[in-house]
């Protein structure tokens, strides 16, 4: 399993080395959602820890780096929610500290509530976090989150990061046939979050769970007219 890996061609992004600060088979996470990629096997936990030692991060990353390998960004993300590594701040600062390379990551939000995971966050150039749901019942059902947690906790989380936060802050909205009908009341939420950037997505990649057709998923856009929308059907190639 590699800590740097890439680059890789990313529909969000553009060209990026991905940095995976859990780095544990199957997952870590604060989700087990329905539609993930790396299945539904797994630790599902919100406690912080440390699993991989920074020294070693930056090590991989300079090798990289030093094979002439270009990319548009470094997006943390990998094998769990990233915001579960407690050095997560530690880790984006060493990545500072040796390129200048935008970096990103990708959340699933749950864990914005917390200050010293916000505080993390506002390293990075670039957020792209998740909201799936406008409403409890489907939070649960397509999310499934650590029972600690509820939708009321992750609004309020994503509110106070997007207050906080000065780079590019963007949403990413995943759909799949259980929560499509949330799409007017999602994109009302989205309009007191006011991202600059809304992600429609649904899981074109290997998942337990049936992707949108193009048709279906060209049916969403027109509840986000107010902002500026990425489609992945638009985005990736036929």
């Amino acid at each position: 399993m590699s800590l740097v890996y890439g680059p890789v061609k990313s529909w969000r992004l553009g060209r990026s080395i991905g940095i995976d600060p859990i780095c544990m088979e199957p997952k870590v996470c604060t989700f087990n959602c329905i539609y993930c990629q790396l299945g539904r096997r797994g630790i599902v936990t919100e406690e912080r820890s440390v699993f991989v030692k920074g020294d070693e991060m930056k090590d991989q990353l300079v090798s990289l780096l030093k094979k002439g390998v270009r990319a548009d960004v470094i997006t943390f993300s990998g094998t769990g929610e990233p915001t579960l590594a407690a050095n997560l701040g530690e880790l984006v600062a060493l990545v500072n500290n040796v390129t200048g390379i935008p970096t990103a990551m990708l959340t699933n939000s749950s864990m914005l509530r917390n200050p010293e995971v916000r505080d993390a966050a506002r390293r990075f150039d670039v957020l792209v976090v998740k909201l799936d749901a406008s409403s409890e019942s489907a939070y649960k059902a397509v999310n499934r989150p650590h029972p600690s947690m509820d939708h009321q906790k992750l609004l309020k989380g994503i509110e106070l990061m997007r207050e906080e936060f000065d780079g590019s802050f963007r949403l990413q909205l995943m759909f799949v046939s259980e929560n499509l009908d949330e799409a007017p009341a999602i994109a009302e939420l989205c309009e007191k979050i006011a991202p600059d950037l809304v992600y429609l997505n649904t899981p074109l990649r290997p998942s337990m769970t049936r992707p949108l057709s193009r048709r279906e998923m060209h049916s969403i856009p027109r509840f986000f007219r107010k902002f500026q929308t990425r489609m992945v059907y638009d985005a990736r190639p036929r």
